[in-house]
């Protein structure tokens, strides 16, 4: 890995490392630590590449995931995973409230129409809308990419 790749990597778990404030103390200093080997041995760089990806894939917000690069920040990303993460838990509740839901409740046509599979086939589609207009929103500066600032103020 050259010296560029290691130090995009860099920010990109610093970035991180400083939005989730939920990350156990522990695994922050193992985090760092990976981190630090690389910046200090770059023959290990790509062990540490491992290491840090075993360590961060399926959390908020990871600078790790599958597909393109995110063009919105860490505390963004942290912030919409966690709103789809409610997001998907409510929308799996509603759909499974009742029968009638998921008699009624039919896909867009450009998604091929019809009826969802069940309640995490829906869950899945109102997901992606909800990350979509988030990553949008931030894009379009029309939201500052907090979960406080979508709340509603106790003016």
């Amino acid at each position: 890995m050259d010296n560029t790749q290691w130090d995009s990597l860099v920010i990109e778990v610093n970035e991180y490392l400083e939005a989730d404030t939920t990350l156990d103390a522990g695994l922050r200093q193992v985090v760092e630590l990976n981190l630090q080997i690389g910046q200090n041995n770059p023959n290990e760089r790509d062990a540490a590449l491992g290491a840090l990806k075993a360590l961060l894939k399926g959390r908020d917000g990871t600078p790790f995931r599958r597909g393109q690069k995110s063009a919105v920040p860490a505390s963004v990303r942290v912030a919409i995973d966690r709103i789809c993460g409610v997001v998907e838990e409510a929308s799996v509740q509603y759909y499974n409230h009742d029968a009638i839901i998921g008699a009624i409740t039919m896909k867009h046509i450009k998604s091929g129409g019809g009826s969802y599979e069940g309640a995490e086939d829906y869950a899945s589609a109102v997901v992606k809308r909800t990350r979509n207009n988030l990553s949008k929103m931030f894009k379009d500066g029309n939201w500052d990419g907090s979960v406080e600032s979508l709340l509603p103020s106790d003016e």
